[in-house]
């Protein structure tokens, strides 16, 4: 085989060094319940040790969250936290994204969804972990579960990094 593809040529695992596809969901975590509610910032769902590969792109998400206050016009913000050592991610864990919503009636909540993307520059054990914080206000935050809305993280392997193509403006 050649290093260029053909069309009819098998691209294998060994060639790429991985046995992932890109698009394939590497890791996922689903809780089926409300977080406890915080005036500062807790854990709420853990996505553990997902053996990551140099070279490759990676997304990670949320469904929709729900998330609440206690009083009307808080901040609550969601935030994917990671490590990737085979640590347990914590509150003080690296930040790899967040999302924050002003809730503007208590009964009612506020919707978002969190992603991010790592590109890790050696092999890697990712684990991640959704949080929530208030931002600003005074209330008691969370993230509700509800049966349409479950609480859910995932990882997806997005294939080979083309690095950063962007240019800034």
């Amino acid at each position: 085989m050649s290093d260029l593809l053909s069309s009819h040529e098998e691209v294998t695992a060994t060639k790429y060094n991985t046995g992932i596809k890109a698009g394939a969901i590497i890791g996922r975590g689903r809780r089926l319940s409300n977080s406890s509610t915080t005036t500062t910032e807790i854990g709420v769902l853990e996505v553990d040790d997902i053996p990551i590969k140099a070279g490759r792109i990676y997304k990670v998400e949320t469904s929709s969250l729900l998330l609440t206050t206690s009083v009307a016009n808080d901040i609550v913000v969601a935030r994917l936290r990671m490590t990737t050592d085979g640590s347990t991610p914590s509150t003080s864990s690296t930040l790899l994204t967040q999302s924050a919503e002003r809730v503007e009636v208590t009964a009612n909540g506020g919707y978002t969804h969190v992603v991010g993307t790592y590109a890790p520059t050696v092999d890697e054990t990712l684990s991640i972990l959704l949080s929530v914080g208030r931002g600003a206000g005074t209330g008691n935050v969370g993230i509700n579960f509800a049966s349409a809305v479950p609480i859910e993280v995932w990882i997806t392997d997005a294939g080979v990094d083309p690095g950063d193509t962007g240019v800034d403006l």
